[in-house]
């Protein structure tokens, strides 16, 4: 997991992540989840809501370089329909 993978999840889904939730979603440790969730703060070219829930920080990216929608969803939308894991090369398209 990097920051721009982690970025682009966190677009597609639309969901808040804390260092543990993002973590768990990539089957990485806290501690990369932690390093990830600074980076997308500390960039500017990622736009993010952040809160805070008992104590615990939470981000949600909302766009990244003006993007509100992730790569993966643009390509689906230009080909019409969603491209095979095979063709797509997994989740990563850095």
């Amino acid at each position: 997991m990097n920051t721009h993978t982690a970025a682009e999840k966190m677009l597609e889904t639309g969901l808040f992540y804390t260092a543990r939730t993002l973590g768990h979603a990539f089957g990485e440790s806290v501690k990369h989840g932690t390093r990830c969730l600074k980076n997308i703060k500390r960039d500017t070219r990622y736009t993010i809501v952040s809160e805070t829930r008992l104590g615990v920080d939470a981000i949600k990216v909302i766009a990244i370089d003006g993007r509100r929608v992730s790569i993966d969803q643009l390509q689906n939308k230009a080909l019409l329909f969603k491209r095979p894991a095979l063709l797509a090369g997994g989740s990563c398209h850095a």
